[in-house]
């Protein structure tokens, strides 16, 4: 099945369309009286989003039903400009009142393959479980130019597979260990969005979007959320061709 494509005019308005399908997914958890599980990603492109979560959404997100994890992390102390925590504290958890027992960072300061298997654990002791996978009720991706999400990259295709929830992977081009969600895990979520902008991008998106000739090799293309719906929010630029 195709996923959905939301195409906005600008990087900050596929930004807000993201918040206001996180806000309307943490709400029917809270009437629920159920926590609302998200794992985020790094990078500059969420930036955007956390930026309006915590400004406009301060006052109305249910902050204290949101258990907060990530969905990849980069082998660097959380205070280092690369560290994904880092960039997610600063733009929003400054800013909101989730409850500290709330948050569950990956270690990146630690060795890669430790924290890989304490976290694999973390999640299936914190999370429902459903055919030994963790679900995640909500989990925000982005994309690189080189058509990887997460930090599962072409060249290591094997980690959509993978039967462990966490793993070790490396960034190709400089060899940096990260620490990533799998394949499996990211598509037993519940609602997986993508938010993408930027002309660098389109390209490789319209060739995943349209399943054109080479898309096999874009760890993007073969995430679709078995459970529920996988949306793509994209501004002008990402979406030209």
């Amino acid at each position: 099945m195709l996923p959905d494509v939301y195409i906005s005019d600008t990087p900050e308005a596929a930004a807000l369309a993201v918040a206001e399908r996180m806000f309307a997914a943490a709400k029917v958890k809270t009437k629920l009286s159920l926590p609302f599980n998200v794992a985020v990603s790094g990078g500059n492109t969420p930036k955007l989003l956390f930026n309006l979560l915590a400004t406009r959404y301060v006052d109305s997100f249910p902050w204290h039903f949101v258990r907060l994890f990530w969905v990849d992390e980069r082998c660097v102390p959380p205070v280092h400009p690369e560290s994904n925590f880092g960039m997610t504290y600063e733009t929003l958890l400054k800013h909101v009142p989730i409850p500290d027992q709330n948050i569950f960072r990956m270690i990146g300061e630690s060795d890669p393959q430790k924290e890989a298997k304490r976290y694999g654990d973390l999640l299936l002791n914190q999370l429902p479980v459903k055919k030994s996978l963790p679900l995640f009720d909500f989990i925000l991706l982005g994309m690189g130019d080189d058509g990887h999400t997460a930090s599962i990259f072409p060249n290591q295709l094997e980690l959509l597979d993978a039967l462990e929830p966490v793993a070790v992977a490396t960034y190709p081009a400089t060899g940096q260990k990260r620490i990533t969600l799998t394949g499996q895990v990211i598509n037993a979520a519940n609602q997986v969005a993508f938010l993408i902008t930027g002309s660098s991008k389109a390209t490789v998106l319209n060739q995943i979007l349209r399943r054109e000739p080479g898309f096999e090799k874009y760890p993007t293309s073969y995430i679709h959320s078995a459970n529920g719906s996988t949306c793509f929010f994209i501004d002008k630029e990402a979406g030209n061709k």
